[in-house]
């Protein structure tokens, strides 16, 4: 008896002091100009802007900071070698006008109004910052959302720890040592460095950083060397980010990797698994988009670098040497299902390995690919360049598992029959093989075909007409149905995406 009452006071006590630690979590306001007490205590008393990374700083685990529309900038002064720093369990949220008392009120579709500025000094990016945010020692429970981060410039010669990351330098250098913070809902944009010019995860010499990135737009990044969106630096120890409905846009590297680098050599690990993620009208020499590389740093080639892609899209990647969309060092690997990928102009050892499940190689029919952020210039709106239209291949044609409920702008996934490639989710419902309408009388499948596709109608009393189009609403063919099951046979046409109409219903019909 006095055991259970002792158990049960020790529960009481665990609870209360549970509490105390909820309770005492707190809310900062951080805005550009401050107001009030200058105190972080309310909008009406918020700190002021420049002193945004003390507060970060006063901050404990449970705290949220909330900071207003405007730019912060990561210093007054001329220092170069000064930058932001997320922490440890502080969560970190931009874009806010100044009024909110919910999260919820928080309104991202009208863009990303939140900015943080690596521009000091004289104008241009000759003497900004040497990193925007330059991170060291974090786990995922350090969180960055809703922010621009723009304007760093690491020229410095390449070292250990000079060079690298403009944008954002995650340093989980050296034994023992990991950084890996969430970043959500950012543009990392107009960043330079030598490696790594928008985000360089540096995880090498038995380190770790494999931040988990969402809802973030890498793009005008440039590096002098490689890696010009993101470098993941794993060589001899592990740099294997978690990358989920991101868009990889318009970043530039003078030697290899437009888009993305990943070195795993001297046995290290370079891993990277990649969701619902576009790469495109990205440039370099070689690997316009992607680099996968085992090589050691002296000779030979160890470790892993086999990033993983699924749901994604490669497309305008372009490279004056070779490999537009990706290059492969060191008996590496490029692993793709469900994906959308440019093979042209790709080569022996340049090829996709393993399974290439649900791949296409189709233009996706972005709604304005040449004008990613759209006419607004905002990215992440609702005019967005990288939308898919209506008649895109990439619709309805992706792998459900480990789908978000919501893609880049927040909009509902899986509106059709399955998730779409890329980041964005077309909101229009054109059903795709192998759904059923909602009175379960018809069925199309399989979902890939050289052509041949079976159509089962469970009732018919009279002869049903069909018609199939190509892509930009060219007639086809058109028919009666009087069978319960019958064959369409579409192999004499091009490779592409086709759309039979049929009971009200029109159906994407993808030939391989």
């Amino acid at each position: 008896m006095r055991s259970e009452q002792r158990d049960k006071r020790v529960l009481v006590v665990l609870l209360f002091m549970l509490n105390i630690g909820t309770l005492s979590a707190t809310t900062f306001y951080v805005t550009p100009s401050g107001a009030g007490l200058f105190n972080g205590s309310s909008w009406a008393n918020a700190a002021l802007g420049s002193s945004l990374q003390t507060t970060i700083n006063s901050a404990s685990t449970g705290d949220e900071i909330w900071v207003s529309a405007g730019t912060y900038y990561t210093t007054s002064g001329t220092n170069r070698a000064i930058s932001f720093a997320m922490k440890d369990g502080v969560t970190i949220y931009g874009s806010f006008t100044g009024n909110e008392t919910l999260l919820s009120q928080r309104m991202l579709s009208s863009g990303i109004t939140s900015i943080l500025s690596a521009e000091i000094g004289a104008a241009g990016i000759a003497d900004n910052s040497y990193h925007t945010i330059h991170n060291v020692g974090l786990n995922t429970t350090a969180v960055l959302d809703g922010f621009v981060i723009k304007d760093a410039n690491d020229n410095r010669v390449a070292t250990a720890n000079n060079g690298l990351g403009g944008g954002i330098y995650n340093d989980g250098d050296g034994l023992g040592n990991t950084c890996s913070p969430t970043i959500r809902n950012c543009v990392i944009t107009n960043n330079q460095a030598v490696f790594g010019a928008g985000i360089f995860n540096n995880g090498s010499q038995s380190g770790t950083s494999s931040p988990i990135i969402i809802n973030c737009v890498i793009t005008l990044n440039n590096a002098t060397t490689g890696g010009g969106g993101i470098d993941n630096f794993g060589l001899n120890g592990n740099a294997s980010p978690t990358i989920t409905n991101c868009i990889v846009y318009a970043n530039t590297a003078a030697q290899r990797a437009g888009g993305m680098y990943c070195w795993g050599g001297d046995n290290g690990n370079a891993n990277p698994v990649v969701l619902n993620t576009a790469f495109v009208n990205n440039s370099a020499v070689d690997g316009g988009a992607i680099v996968s590389d085992r090589l050691n740093s002296s000779s030979g080639s160890s470790g892993n670098s086999n990033p993983n892609f699924r749901n994604c899209i490669f497309w305008g990647n372009t490279a004056s040497g070779v490999g537009p969309q990706f290059f492969i060092l060191g008996g590496a690997t490029f692993n793709a299902t469900y994906s959308d990928v440019n093979l042209t102009a790709q080569s022996t050892p340049h090829v996709i390995s393993g399974t290439v499940t649900g791949n296409i190689n189709s233009d996706p029919l972005y709604s304005n690919i040449s004008l990613g952020a759209g006419l607004d210039g905002k990215w992440m709106t609702s005019d967005d360049g990288m939308q898919l239209q209506n008649t895109s291949p990439c619709v309805d044609a992706g792998d459900d598992l480990g789908a978000f409920l919501t893609d880049i702008i927040s909009n509902s996934r899986i509106v059709g029959a399955k998730v779409d490639m890329g980041p964005y989710e077309n909101q229009t419902n054109v059903l795709s093989v192998n759904e059923n309408t909602s009175n379960d009388n018809l069925k199309v499948f399989p979902n890939f075909s050289n052509g041949l596709f079976t159509i089962e109608i469970n009732s018919i009393y009279e002869p049903i007409p069909y018609t199939i189009s190509d892509i930009k609403g060219k007639f086809i063919e058109n028919g009666k149905l009087t069978v319960r099951e019958t064959t369409i046979d579409i192999t004499k046409v091009e490779t592409g995406i086709y759309f039979l109409k049929i009971l009200d219903q029109t159906i994407r019909l993808i030939k391989q």
